[in-house]
């Protein structure tokens, strides 16, 4: 059933028109400062996808996320085009480029992979590579920070597929018993990777080894100082343990 049912879904349901405007593919207006775009995964979608290779109803075929239309999940910066906004503010967490969610919010994560990303000048307008670490190995350049502080030719970022509790349900069109929920495609990469990928990471080594629905986290934005920069990052934590019944609903959307 998987995305098929996804889709089906999302015929049945006029609000979530609203949330699948922008293909993962569209580029990201929010570019204007490297480190603090990076801070929070503010960059273009490129055609590399940690979650590629998906199986829609049986298909088996070259299908990845561009090809799906999952909202997006993106933290501002104070530098951001959108947090210029009236309705906006850095440090918001915005669910397809329009919804501001409430902090903190809950999340479960459906699925998630780690891909490389190549590093380039994105003030010269150059569009990273993202390539399996195996790829990235064959293409040459290094994967660790330099002694004087150079930054590696090869950077990692996560996708995740997550599942977003909440309440309104023209945000959250997808109800589990009394409860709503929104999918989303999270990229997380620059300073946030260790702040929210690695956490997941661990917990999925340690107290979710039952997969990687097993638990939920909290998500909420905070700020760090890196060299002249203030930039927003995620505080991610631990949640609860979530129910077989949930997982098992959950599955239908993996």
């Amino acid at each position: 059933m998987a995305l098929a049912l996804w889709t089906t879904k999302q015929k049945h349901k006029k609000q979530n028109k609203k949330m699948a405007k922008k293909a993962l593919s569209e580029e990201v207006e929010e570019t204007e400062t490297t480190v603090l775009a990076e801070a929070s995964g503010e960059v273009t979608y490129t055609e590399g996808s940690a979650t590629a290779g998906l199986t829609v109803g049986g298909l088996v075929d070259d299908l990845d996320a561009s090809d799906i239309a999952f909202p997006r999940l993106s933290i501002l910066q104070a530098v951001s085009k959108k947090a210029q906004e009236k309705e906006y503010n850095a440090g918001d967490i915005v669910l397809d480029n329009e919804f501001v969610l409430k902090a903190p919010i809950e999340l479960t994560v459906i699925r998630i992979g780690k891909m490389y990303e190549e590093n380039v000048d994105w003030d010269g307008g150059e569009i990273p590579r993202i390539l399996t670490k195996k790829e990235a190995h064959e293409a040459g350049g290094s994967f660790e920070w330099g002694s004087n502080g150079q930054k590696p030719d090869w950077m990692p970022i996560a996708d995740a597929l997550i599942a977003i509790k909440g309440d309104d349900p023209e945000i959250y069109p997808f109800d589990y018993g009394k409860e709503n929920y929104a999918f989303a495609m999270w990229r997380i990469k620059g300073v946030a990777y260790k702040r929210a990928a690695v956490k997941m990471f661990t917990a999925f080594r340690m107290y979710y080894r039952e997969g990687f629905t097993a638990g939920t986290f909290t998500l909420d934005t905070g700020t760090d100082v890196f060299g002249n920069n203030t930039v927003v990052v995620p505080d991610l934590r631990r949640g609860h343990k979530n129910t077989p019944e949930f997982r098992e609903w959950l599955a239908d959307f993996s």
